[in-house]
Parts: C-alpha cells; structure tokens; sequence
C-alpha cells in the first residue's frame, strides 16, 4: 500500500483511511500505540500479549490446593 495525504484537523485529529483500517484490522475503541522515532510518527495497533498456558494453568491450580491442603492437615495435626 503506498502513502496516503491526510489532513489533521484543529484538534489534532486524524482520520486512518478505511483501507489502511481494514488491512489492520483496527475497529472502532481498538487502542493504537504512537511512537516518535526520529522525525517519524509510527501509529500501530496494540496487541495484547497473550501467554498459551493449556492445561499449565490448570495444573498449576490444582498444585497449589493440594499444597494448601498439606499445610491445613499439617497445622491440625500438630506439625
């Protein structure tokens, strides 16, 4: 995709061409992040970062219950 002109307005807003929205994903409320490298303004959409946990979350749960239950059953029986 080349440049595009677009004009910024009195109060600094600018409008992202559907186009460019499109290629980007970049729905209405979506966050952008702005930064200035140089002279350049670089706009991008923000990502989340997401962890792929699978069963690893699960898995740390149940460990720590079960950790949880030796300490009560310790504690009652006088340890």
């Amino acid at each position: 995709m080349s440049g595009r002109i677009i004009r910024v307005s009195k109060k600094g807003v600018i409008v992202i061409p559907v186009e460019v929205r499109e290629v980007l994903g970049i729905k209405e409320g979506d966050l952008l992040t702005l930064e200035l490298i140089d002279d350049t303004m670089v706009i991008k959409p923000l990502r989340p970062l997401r962890v792929k946990l699978g069963g690893k979350a699960q898995e740390i749960v149940r460990e720590a219950k079960r950790e949880e239950l030796e300490l009560e059953e310790g504690l009652r029986s006088g340890y």
